[in-house]
This record gives structure tokens, sequence and C-alpha cells, in this order.
């Protein structure tokens, strides 16, 4: 079996609550008895890893040759994070049944940035006791 697929997305970079629009294209020599693209998060790095499907769409009547658009509404969380012994990414990924999968990386956070873990910064929190003051772990 022989298998071509891509996948496009308008941007890779989405805020919680922004639309992930996309499209999804194959090929393939034998007949297609499922496609479903998945918006799914997982852990790398050491340890085990951890994944998760946040929401799905199914196509019907998939063709041996396709092209079809999809949309998803960028979940709150877990947001995209990197570290030295972890990371958390995002993706999008298309299932073809038969005939395999393919994904892309994509980054979902407060202001389509990825959380970098080697940087402080990211452990602000702003302080609601104290109005516009802010709150600072650690020392």
């Amino acid at each position: 079996m022989t298998m071509n697929a891509e996948i496009t997305v308008s941007k890779t970079e989405f805020a919680p609550g922004e639309m992930i629009n996309g499209n999804v294209s194959w090929h393939s020599s034998e007949d297609v008895l499922m496609a479903e693209v998945r918006l799914f998060w997982q852990t790398r790095g050491k340890g085990t890893t951890d994944v998760a499907v946040a929401a799905t769409e199914t196509f019907a009547n998939p063709r041996p040759t396709d092209e079809r658009a999809f949309s998803f509404t960028a979940p709150p969380a877990p947001p995209s994070f990197s570290g030295q012994l972890i990371s958390l990414v995002w993706g999008v990924e298309l299932v073809l049944v038969p005939g395999g999968s393919v994904h892309r990386d994509i980054v979902i956070a407060p202001g389509g940035r990825e959380i970098p873990l080697d940087n402080p910064e990211w452990l602000e929190a702003a302080d609601p006791s104290a109005g516009a003051g802010r709150l600072r772990f650690g020392s």
C-alpha cells in the first residue's frame, strides 16, 4: 500500500480559544475506510509518554484521493511547554484506515507562545488580593 498525506494549518501558534483551521489531503493506493483528524497533546522526554486526544473530526465517505477542511477550538489547557526533562506538545494528526497517520506539531498556550520551563518569569502570576501587584514564587 502506498499513502501520501499532508496537513496544512493557517498558522502554528494559538492562544486558548482561538480557531485552528486547516486542510488535510491524501492519496492512497487502496480504498480508505476511515479518515479522521485529531487534535491531541503528548509529552516528550524522560519517563512515560502521556497522550490525550482533545477533539476529533471524522470525515464521511472518504475517497482514495481526497482533501478536507477541519476546524477546532484551541482548548484552555494544558499549555505547550518545554523543559530539559519533559515537554508537552500539541499536534494535529490525520489517521487513515488502512494507511496509517501523519501529524503536525502546533503550540497552544497563552499568547500563542510555548512556555519555556527554564525561564522563571513564567512562575509570575497575578495576585488577585493585591490588585495590580504581582506575586512571585521563589526568592
